[in-house]
């Protein structure tokens, strides 16, 4: 299985696009993209509509959660953006980072608001790598963070409950 730095690089480097990808050693990569975007495979924006109806599918689902109370820590949640990295030779899907920003407001004697805002960075649970395919038709359920994908460790909801009950940075 890859490290969580590692998840956090390749995802990183998928992020950062094409032009100004470097690999985790600084050395320069291959002129044609080693991973892109989920969205971008298997050619820039193919997988647009679907990636993007995946992401309103497992927002929604965050919603129902933790509208049951099923998110810690008790503040206002909001998923945020879903990104997941392909790896391009492979056709398959490495590592996803779910952005999830939360804000807790109160309102002091004084009569300020004073707001803490916090960001969690979500890697959800995958086995080292999954097709594309697979991957979207694994999540292609109703209640997609109740699914563990084959080889992963925990259920999607596991994963993000497991990322929530951290912290999170200041913003």
């Amino acid at each position: 299985m890859f490290s969580f730095n590692s998840l956090q690089r390749m995802a990183g480097a998928a992020l950062l696009g094409a032009g100004t990808l470097s690999s985790p050693t600084g050395v320069a990569p291959d002129l044609a993209a080693r991973f892109v975007d989920l969205i971008d495979h298997p050619t820039q924006e193919a997988n647009w509509e679907r990636f993007h109806a995946l992401e309103d599918r497992l927002a929604d689902a965050f919603h129902g959660t933790c509208g049951e109370g099923g998110c810690v820590p008790r503040r206002f949640l909001w998923p945020m953006q879903l990104r997941c990295s392909v790896q391009v030779d492979a056709a398959a899907v490495v590592a996803c980072v779910w952005v999830i920003a939360g804000s807790d407001l109160k309102a002091t004697a004084t009569g300020h608001i004073d707001a803490e805002v916090r960001v969690w960075r979500c890697v959800l649970p995958l086995p080292r790598s999954m097709p594309v395919e697979r991957f979207h038709s694994a999540l292609d359920v109703p209640v997609p963070l109740s699914v563990r994908l084959p080889g992963a460790s925990a259920t999607l909801r596991q994963g993000l409950q497991d990322c929530l009950a951290a912290p999170g940075s200041r913003t």
